[in-house]
């Protein structure tokens, strides 16, 4: 196996385990490419992985807008002065 696939490999690998873990805790996001073009043995995979990538990018956007909707909505709640009572004594 040639270092270059082997360079290249490693870095699908850690792709895919970015991936899986989505919610997780990742490493530092810096990684250096492998010199040279991805092989065309692992083509295929590298395209699977750019695909499951622009999903999970999509995803992201979505929810960052029904997050922005959402904290606009609240910022909408007018706020209530604190010097008021918060409770009415109807029996005492």
């Amino acid at each position: 196996m040639s270092d270059n696939l082997r360079a290249w490999l490693a870095v699908l690998d850690r792709f895919e385990r970015a991936l899986d873990a989505a919610d997780g805790e990742l490493d530092d996001g810096a990684f250096d490419a492998p010199e040279g073009p991805v092989p065309e043995e692992l083509r295929d995979r590298a395209e699977a992985v750019l695909a499951r990538q622009k999903l999970m990018i999509d995803g992201l956007a979505v929810s960052r807008a029904n997050v922005a909707r959402e904290l606009a909505a609240l910022r909408r709640v007018p706020t209530v002065s604190t010097d008021a009572p918060a409770y009415l004594d109807v029996q005492g």
